[in-house]
């Protein structure tokens, strides 16, 4: 084999293996898209049961839809939020957890 016909076959490797990076990356496009859209039907349904708890003349019936305050990780502010804001945090940091992610406080609020 010549230099040539090794530079030809280089060059078919190297374009089917960019062929598929493609695929891969549209793979996971389509699953970060999935994702992206459950996370919009989750965050409408809780923006619901929130305003629905807030509708409900017995507030004493949802404790975790009070508001308190809470010191943003990131920022240090001081931020209102329900009182379901730790269970988000700790589902938050335990993902962070199962993926590999070192100080999930820093990236979340």
């Amino acid at each position: 084999m010549d230099d040539l016909e090794e530079l030809q076959a280089e060059n078919e490797a190297l374009k089917a293996e960019i062929e598929e990076l493609r695929r891969e990356v549209e793979e996971l496009q389509a699953e970060a898209d999935i994702d992206s859209c459950h996370v919009a039907g989750l965050t409408a349904q809780i923006k619901a049961l929130i305003a629905e708890g807030d509708a409900c003349p017995d507030k004493s019936a949802h404790p975790l839809l009070e508001r308190t305050q809470y010191v943003h990780s990131r920022t240090g502010e001081t931020v209102t939020k329900t009182r379901a804001f730790p269970i988000y945090r700790e589902a938050f940091d335990a993902e962070a957890e199962r993926l590999g992610i070192a100080h999930p406080e820093k990236i979340r609020g």
